[in-house]
């Protein structure tokens, strides 16, 4: 049960993060937002597959969390230094 709920809860926060990220370095517009959001969704899958091929659920809920934290870092600095700017 922790396993699947790392699946999708872990999953959903690595592929909003990676969604934000690709949202931020696009730019501005809604094209860009909405590519993010469609490459974010993309990232969903492969993380549900991650948290099933772990030894534990708990590496699980390590892996994506601490991915879904580098992916908002990087996000707050490409949003901060107008990377796509």
């Amino acid at each position: 049960m922790n396993r699947i709920a790392a699946a999708i809860v872990g999953g959903y926060l690595f592929a909003s993060s990676g969604g934000a990220l690709l949202s931020a370095l696009n730019g501005p517009g809604s094209d860009a937002m909405l590519g993010g959001a469609l490459l974010g969704l993309a990232l969903y899958a492969p993380a549900i597959i991650w948290a099933f091929a772990t030894r534990s659920a708990k590496r699980a809920w390590a892996g994506l969390l601490g991915a879904s934290f580098s992916l908002a870092v990087l996000t707050a600095v490409a949003d901060a230094t107008g990377a796509a700017a």
